[in-house]
C-alpha cells in the first residue's frame, strides 16, 4: 500500500468475509479514513503500514506527542488489549478476576484479561496473568495461536521438530506461528523466545493475522462430472469449472493407451446436452478445462516387454505413447464432438492419481512439461494439475509429486487435501469397535498446506495453489461393541439431511462436532439394537479449512464436485450447517 511523506496519509481497510469464517468473532471494522502518521514512525520502517493500519482500524492511538512508542518493550496487558480490540470481542466484566493480579475491576486491563480467558487467547493454568511484565516473542507467538483457535491443533502437532534451534517450550505454537507467516526468527535458526517483543513487532504480527483473515478468496473452481446437473446453478459464482469427462486406459484389443470420453469404469464420460454446461460457462465469463483422468492402479499385461505394468508407468516410460495420449489430450481439449455438438475448453486438468516413487515423479515432471510445450504451440492457455498431499509421522502416501516443479509448470495446482478416512477395515479393527473415522481430520489438512507452501520444496507461487474441499461420508454400524460393515457406506447430503430432520424416527439422533478433527458426525441408534456414526463436511467443518488455507495465504479452493455439494437454507430446521455453499459463496465475497 503506497504511502506518501505528507503528514497525512490515507489507508484503506476492508474488512470482508471474517465473521463467516469465525462465528462468534466480529473483526474491529475501520472505513477510507485519513490518518495521522506517528511523529516517531519512519516512512521506510519495516511496520510502518502495520501500524498505520492499527491506527486506521482505531486499535492503536500511541502515546503523548504523537508517539507511538517505536523500539519500546510492550506489556503483556498492552498486548492482550490490542489483540482483543482487533478481534472485535466484546469486553466482559465479570465480578471477580480470574488472577489474583486482575481483581481490581478499575484497572484499564481488567476486562480485556477476563475477556481473553474467555476466548481462550490465555489459560488459567496459573493464579497469576503478570500484566505489568513486558511480553515475550514466544507468549506474543502462543497468544496469537490461540487467538486463532488453533490451541488443539498445537496439542496435536509433537511430533514436528521444533522451527528454531532455541525453541523448546511451546514450539508447536511457535511453529504454527512461523508456518502461517506470522512470525520469523531474528537470523542463525534462532527466534529468541525470550527475548522482550517491541511494539513494532505487536503491530507486524497482528496485522500479518488480521490481513489473512479478512481477505476474501480470490477464485472458486469446481469440477462438472457425474451428476452434476442438478446444481448447474452454482455457475455463476464460479471463477473456473473442470469437466470431469475423460480418463486414460489401455485398451486391450487395439493395444494401445487411448482417452476414452464415452464408457469407462469411473463414469467420466461426456454426457448428452454436454454443451450447455460448457456454453453456459463460457456465457458467464467462467474459464473451462476438461479433466484427463488416470490411474496408476489400472494394471495391465505388456505384451511387448511380458509384464504387468500401471497404466501411467506405461505411459511414461514409453516416449512415442507418451507424445501420442498428449496430442489426443490437445486434440480433445480444442474439439470435443457428440451428437452433432462440438465445443473446445480453455485447458485441461491433469488428474494423475495413485502415483509413487522417484521414477514416476520424474516422469510425471517430464510429461507435464511435453504437455505445456504443445499447449503453448496450440494456444491452449490453462493447465491445471492435481496433487495426493503428504502425510504425517511416516506414513506411506503418494509421494510422485514434486510440488516445486509442478507448481513451475502448472497455472495451478489443486491440493486434493480430502479422504483421509478409511474406506475398508480388518477384522481386528471391525472387532476393536473403533470408528473414528473422520474424512479430513484438521491436523492432516494442516500438515499437507505446510508441505506444498514449505519455502524449499512446495510450490513457489502459492497464490497457484488451490485446496481441494470434497463432499463424501462414512458410516458405520456397531452391534455389540464391534462394527458390522468392513467398507463404509456414504450417503449422500440428502439422506444425511433426512437422517437430521429423522421423519422415521430413529433413536437418539444427536449432531455432533468434533473440534479435535474440525469434523461433524452423527450418531444415532436403531430397535435391533445396532448404532450408527456417520462422518460428512458441514459449514463449520468447510470455513474451518477455508480459513486455514486462507492463513497459509492460499487464495483459492476447489470443489470436488457439482452435484454433491451441501445447500440447503439458512431457514431450513433440519439443515443444521448443511448450508455449506451459501457459505463458500460467502466467504468469496460473492453474496447476491
Amino acid at each position: 500500500m503506497p504511502y506518501t511523506r505528507k503528514l497525512y496519509i490515507k489507508v484503506c481497510i476492508i474488512l470482508v468475509a471474517v465473521i463467516l469464517l469465525l462465528p462468534l468473532t466480529t473483526f474491529a471494522q475501520s472505513d477510507t479514513a485519513e490518518v495521522k502518521v506517528f511523529a516517531d514512525v519512519p516512512e521506510n520502517h519495516y511496520a510502518f503500514d502495520d501500524i498505520h493500519s492499527l491506527r486506521s482500524l482505531g486499535i492503536v492511538s500511541g502515546m503523548d506527542n504523537n508517539m507511538f512508542g517505536l523500539g519500546k518493550p510492550i506489556k503483556r496487558s498492552e498486548f492482550l488489549k490490542l489483540l482483543v480490540s482487533l478481534m472485535g470481542w466484546e469486553l466482559i466484566n465479570p465480578e471477580k478476576g480470574s488472577f489474583v493480579d486482575n481483581m481490581d475491576r478499575s484497572k484499564w486491563y481488567y476486562q480485556y484479561i477476563e475477556t481473553a480467558l474467555k476466548h481462550g487467547v490465555i489459560l488459567a493454568d496459573s493464579d497469576r496473568f503478570r500484566p505489568e511484565e513486558y511480553i515475550t516473542r514466544q507468549d506474543m507467538a502462543v497468544m496469537i495461536v490461540r487467538c486463532l483457535g488453533y490451541e488443539e491443533l498445537a496439542r496435536q502437532l509433537t511430533f514436528l521438530q521444533s522451527p528454531f534451534a532455541d525453541v523448546s517450550e511451546y514450539k508447536e505454537h511457535i511453529t504454527i506461528a512461523k508456518d502461517l507467516g506470522i512470525i520469523s526468527g531474528i537470523g542463525d535458526n534462532k527466534f529468541d523466545p525470550m527475548g522482550n517483543a517491541l511494539r513494532e513487532h505487536a503491530a507486524a504480527m497482528m496485522m500479518r493475522m488480521y490481513n489473512r483473515l479478512n481477505r476474501p478468496l480470490n477464485e472458486i473452481h469446481a469440477f462438472y462430472a457425474i451428476k452434476s446437473y442438478p446444481q448447474l446453478y452454482v455457475m455463476d459464482k464460479l471463477d473456473s469449472v473442470s469437466f470431469g469427462w475423460s480418463c486414460l486406459q489401455f485398451d486391450t484389443d487395439a493395444q494401445k493407451v487411448v482417452l476414452n470420453t464415452t464408457a469407462n469404469k469411473y463414469a467420466f464420460t461426456i454426457p448428452q446436452g454436454f454443451s450447455e454446461p460448457v456454453t453456459l460457462a463460457k456465457d458467464k465469463g467462467v474459464s473451462t478445462q476438461l479433466m484427463v483422468f488416470a490411474s496408476e492402479s489400472d494394471k495391465f499385461y505388456d505384451e511387448k516387454n511380458n509384464t504387468n505394468v500401471g497404466l501411467i508407468s506405461f505411459i511414461f516410460n514409453n516416449p512415442e505413447i507418451r507424445k501420442q495420449v498428449i496430442g489426443d489430450i490437445i486434440a480433445q481439449v480444442k474439439s470435443t464432438e457428440k451428437d452433432g455438438e462440438i465445443v473446445s475448453f480453455d485447458g485441461v486438468v491433469i488428474d494423475f492419481e495413485e502415483m509413487k516413487g522417484e521414477t514416476l515423479k520424474t516422469g510425471f515432471n517430464t510429461f507435464l512439461k511435453e504437455l505445456r510445450l504443445e499447449m503453448d504451440k496450440n494456444n491452449i492457455k490453462k493447465l491445471y494439475v492435481t496433487v495426493h498431499p503428504k502425510l504425517k509421522g511416516g506414513q506411506s502416501y503418494y509421494d510422485a509429486y514434486d510440488y516445486r516443479t509442478i507448481g513451475e509448470i502448472a497455472d495451478r495446482v489443486i491440493l486434493m487435501a480430502h479422504d483421509y478416512n478409511a474406506k475398508k477395515l480388518s477384522q481386528s479393527e471391525m472387532d476393536s469397535g473403533y470408528f473414528y473415522t473422520p474424512l479430513t481430520p484438521f491436523v492432516d489438512v494442516y500438515y499437507a498446506l505446510k508441505e506444498i507452501t514449505d519455502s524449499k520444496t512446495g510450490v513457489a507461487d502459492v497464490s497457484k495453489v488451490w485446496l481441494q474441499l470434497s463432499f463424501d461420508s462414512a458410516q458405520w454400524e456397531i452391534k455389540d461393541g464391534r462394527i458390522i460393515n468392513s467398507t463404509s457406506y456414504s450417503p449422500d447430503y440428502g439422506k444425511i439431511r433426512d437422517r437430521i430432520l429423522n421423519e422415521d424416527g430413529m433413536k437418539d439422533v444427536t449432531v455432533n462436532y468434533s473440534q479435535r478433527y474440525e469434523n461433524p458426525y452423527i450418531t444415532y441408534s436403531n430397535d435391533e439394537g445396532s448404532s450408527f456414526i456417520i462422518w460428512y463436511e458441514d459449514s463449520r467443518s468447510v470455513l474451518a479449512k477455508i480459513k486455514l488455507a486462507k492463513m497459509f495465504n492460499i487464495k483459492g479452493i476447489s470443489l470436488w464436485r457439482i452435484g454433491t455439494i451441501p445447500d440447503y437454507g439458512e431457514n431450513d430446521e433440519a439443515a443444521n450447517y448443511l448450508n455449506v455453499w451459501q457459505k463458500v459463496v460467502e466467504a468469496a465475497g460473492k453474496r447476491d
